[in-house]
This record gives C-alpha cells, structure tokens and sequence, in this order.
C-alpha cells in the first residue's frame, strides 16, 4: 500500500493516528479536570466525548530583531483544553504566581493548557501565554484545541 504525503512530509495515516491519541488523551484530561473541581470524573466526558478540536501546527520564522516582535502577544485560549507539543527551540511564557515564566521545552512532555470555557472562578483558571520569536532558530509548534459539543 502507498501511502499519500502531505506537503509537510507526515502521512495521512499517522497523522489521523496522532488525532486519534490527542483526542483520547483530552478525554482523560477531562476526567482529571471534573475530579479536581469534586464532581464525578465522567461529569464532563459526555459535553466533549462527541465534541471538535483543531490540530493547528504553527512556524515562527527566526527574527533577525527578536526582541521588536512577539510570535504571539499575551492572550488566553477561548477554548476547553489546549494541548502542546513544542520543539526544542522554546519562546513559550506562561504567567504564574504574579509574573512572566519561561516554559523549558521537553521532547518528552506536553504542555496542557486550561482555556476559557473550562475556567471556574480561582480553582481552575485560563492560562494566560505569549510565544517569542528567536534571532537564530525558528520555532515550530503543535496544538490541539477541544471545545464542547456544540
């Protein structure tokens, strides 16, 4: 069997398979989340069991004047669960405990991400995140956005 490539080299095939494990895995994060907020841990699955995600892979292209622009400006995510898998170049920056933190990327971790639709009062609250560009590299992401059932 051969099989069809995308322009980005990945195959059609392992791609869906990559879709597939992401959704799972939001699945059990859903659980995780309804457990920390003391309601029973499928509360949640049956709003996003059947609901929508985008996968989106982002590039920031290397800056010869980094520190003149930002890959992304603050903001939070209007979605349920972000998840991430960055590179090794990094630019992620989360604000916690009342400042701005670098998030050290890891080959072999994803970052998870609260977004707005999941946000109830202090326990659980929207990640608020900026990306940097870099002077030497370009930094490639990959995301997955679930929302609720619509």
């Amino acid at each position: 069997m051969t099989l069809k490539r995308k322009s980005c080299g990945i195959s059609r095939v392992i791609f869906q398979k990559y879709c597939d494990g992401m959704k799972q895995l939001g699945l059990k994060l859903v659980e995780l989340l309804a457990i920390s907020l003391g309601v029973d841990r499928l509360h949640y699955r049956e709003l996003f069991s059947d609901g929508c995600s985008i996968m989106r892979c982002n590039n920031y292209p290397s800056c010869q004047q980094p520190s003149l622009t930002l890959g992304t400006g603050p903001h939070c995510d209007p979605t349920s669960i972000t998840i991430l898998h960055q590179d090794l170049v990094g630019g992620l920056h989360v604000f916690a405990d009342n400042k701005w933190k670098t998030v050290q990327p890891r080959l072999d971790a994803l970052v998870v991400n609260i977004g707005d639709t999941f946000t109830v009062g202090p326990i659980n609250t929207s990640t608020i995140h900026y990306i940097i560009t870099t002077f030497d590299y370009s930094l490639t992401t990959l995301k997955r956005f679930t929302f609720i059932y619509e």
